[in-house]
C-alpha cells in the first residue's frame, strides 16, 4: 500500500514537472510573440512616418514640372516635347493685363481654342481650379484631339481632389499619346494618395520602362514599395533616384538608412 501511494506521489510530481516545463515553454513563446509584435509596431511607425513624409512631397505631381524641378538631365523643352504646362506660366499671381488680353481674344474669336487653354493655365496657377476646369472644358470641346487639354484638366481635377475625373483625363492622354510618361506618373501619384500602392507600382513600372531617366518615378515607386513592406525594393529605387538626381541625397539617404535594418 505504501509503495502504491509512493508511486502515485512520484507520478504526480513527475507530471507536475512536465506541466510546469510546458507552461514555461509556452510563456517563452508568448514572450517572443509579444516582442515580435512590439517590434512590428515600431517598424510600422517608422514606415508610416516615411510614407507620410514622402506623400507630402509627391502629392502635387507638378513637382516634376517647370524650370528647376524637372528630373531630366536634358532641357526643359526636350523634356516636355511641346506640352503647354500650367506651371510654366509667367503668371503665378493674378495678372489683370494677361486676363484682359485673354478675355478680349475669347470675345473676338470664341471658336479659337488656344486662349481657353492659356486662361485655364493662368487660373490653375493661382489655384482657381473650378475656373480652370471650365476653360479646359471649352478647349477640349473645340480641340478634343490635343492631349494637352486633357492633361491640364486632369492636373486641375487632381488638385481639386476629384480623382475619378483626373484618372479619366489621364487615360485620355494615354489614348491620344501612348508614349506619354507624365499621365502614368500622375495616375501612380493618385493611387498612392488613395492608399493603393499595388496599383501605384504598376503605373510607375510603366513610367520607368518608357523613360528610365525620370528620378521622381523611382522616388515615388520607392514610397509605394515601402507601403507594401518591400524594403529592399524601396531602398533600391531611392538609391536610383539619388543617382539620377543628386538633389535627393540629403532627403533620401537618412530614409534609406532607417529601413536598412528591415531588409531581410
Amino acid at each position: 500500500m505504501n509503495k502504491l501511494i509512493l508511486a502515485l506521489v512520484s507520478g504526480y510530481i513527475l507530471f507536475s514537472s512536465f506541466a510546469f516545463v510546458g507552461c514555461t515553454r509556452k510563456s517563452e513563446t508568448e514572450l517572443k510573440k509579444e516582442k515580435d509584435s512590439l517590434e512590428m509596431v515600431k517598424y510600422d511607425e517608422i514606415i508610416k512616418e516615411l510614407i507620410d513624409s514622402n506623400l507630402i512631397r509627391q502629392r502635387d505631381s507638378t513637382d516634376i514640372y517647370g524650370t528647376g524641378n524637372f528630373d531630366y538631365k536634358d532641357t526643359l523643352e526636350s523634356y516636355h516635347r511641346g506640352y503647354s504646362i500650367p506651371r510654366d506660366s509667367l503668371y503665378k499671381v493674378w495678372n489683370t493685363k494677361a486676363f484682359q488680353e485673354l478675355n478680349e481674344l475669347i470675345r473676338k474669336k470664341p471658336l479659337q481654342p488656344g486662349p481657353y487653354l492659356d486662361r485655364g493655365n493662368h487660373f490653375q496657377n493661382i489655384k482657381m481650379y473650378r475656373e480652370a476646369i471650365s476653360d479646359y472644358n471649352e478647349y477640349i470641346r473645340l480641340n478634343p484631339g490635343n492631349h494637352s487639354g486633357w492633361m491640364n484638366r486632369g492636373n486641375a481635377y487632381e488638385r481639386f481632389k476629384i480623382y475619378d475625373s483626373a484618372m479619366f483625363d489621364y487615360n485620355m492622354v494615354l489614348k491620344l499619346k501612348p508614349d506619354d510618361t507624365i499621365a502614368n506618373f500622375n495616375k501612380g501619384n493618385i493611387f498612392d494618395i488613395l492608399g493603393k500602392p499595388d496599383s501605384a507600382v504598376m503605373e510607375y513600372d510603366t513610367v520607368v520602362i518608357k523613360d528610365p531617366r525620370l528620378a521622381k518615378a523611382y522616388y515615388n515607386r520607392g514610397t509605394s514599395y515601402l507601403a507594401q513592406r518591400k524594403f529592399k525594393e524601396a531602398a533600391r529605387d531611392w538609391e536610383q533616384a539619388i543617382v539620377l538626381n543628386r538633389s535627393y541625397e540629403t532627403e533620401l539617404r537618412p530614409k534609406i538608412n532607417r529601413i536598412r535594418p528591415l531588409i531581410k
